[in-house]
């Protein structure tokens, strides 16, 4: 029988198997009223400290000591001894936020770079700009197979795009990779900052955000081939 993870403790183990090494420090020794989120924002001494650094550096001690489970944290009674990482508060959380938690993609996240890679790898693609041509609206296919059901066309959609007047990326807009989520117009529009977005009945919900090193490649990427198009007329 498997036994089931909780999604606390699912994410406990996922953020400490990311977090730093660091060695033993000062000792505290548990008092009324204590608990590791406080002992945390306390440690830090940082006045305007998130809730995710407070979490990070509270995990960083909880693994320092041992203590990697929910029930263990929660069962730290007056008196027990509790170590604080070797270097400073600010070093520590600091080295945390950069080697623990990456965020988990979202499938509009990974879609898009999915396409990119296809843009940039598949030397079947090409670009047709769309018509009326002063809409500056371009749309990207390439030699597509479905391997399942066999279906084959020398025009399968990759991703549509629109530039400003200055020919610069404004829009793009493409569907999720995996599963078609409408049918009747491509899934998700991302803006030119990187926002990601699904159009439920005319209401638009985030649903990721790529960084500005990926946004600027996609921008790069999309204006050339903006540039080596074809008209669709």
């Amino acid at each position: 029988m498997v036994e089931k993870v909780s999604s606390e403790q699912a994410y406990i183990n996922y953020v400490m198997k990311k977090l730093p090494d660091v060695a033993r420090g000062e000792v505290h020794t548990m008092q009324r009223g204590d608990n590791l989120w406080n002992l945390a924002k306390k440690a830090l001494n940082k006045k305007d400290a998130t809730n995710q650094e407070i979490s990070n550096y509270m995990l960083l001690i909880a693994k320092l000591n041992n203590l990697e489970t929910v029930e263990k944290m929660n069962s730290l009674k007056i008196s027990d001894k509790i170590y604080l990482p070797e270097v400073s508060a600010a070093k520590a959380i600091d080295s945390a936020q950069k080697q623990s938690v990456e965020k988990e993609r979202t499938t509009a996240e990974i879609s898009i770079q999915k396409l990119k890679d296809t843009i940039l790898n598949d030397k079947t693609v090409f670009t047709e700009q769309a018509y009326p041509h002063f809409l500056n609206l371009y749309h990207v296919y390439h030699e597509y197979k479905d391997e399942k059901t066999g279906y084959h066309t020398f025009k399968g959609h990759v991703l549509s795009f629109s530039l400003d007047r200055n020919g610069n990326l404004k829009e793009v807009s493409f569907d999720d990779t995996e599963k078609r989520l409408n049918p009747i117009k491509l899934d998700y529009d991302m803006d030119a900052k990187g926002n990601i977005v699904i159009d439920n009945l005319g209401r638009k919900t985030p649903v990721g955000k790529i960084d500005k090193k990926e946004l600027a490649e996609l921008k790069t990427i999309l204006e050339n081939q903006a540039k080596n198009s074809k008209l669709s007329y």
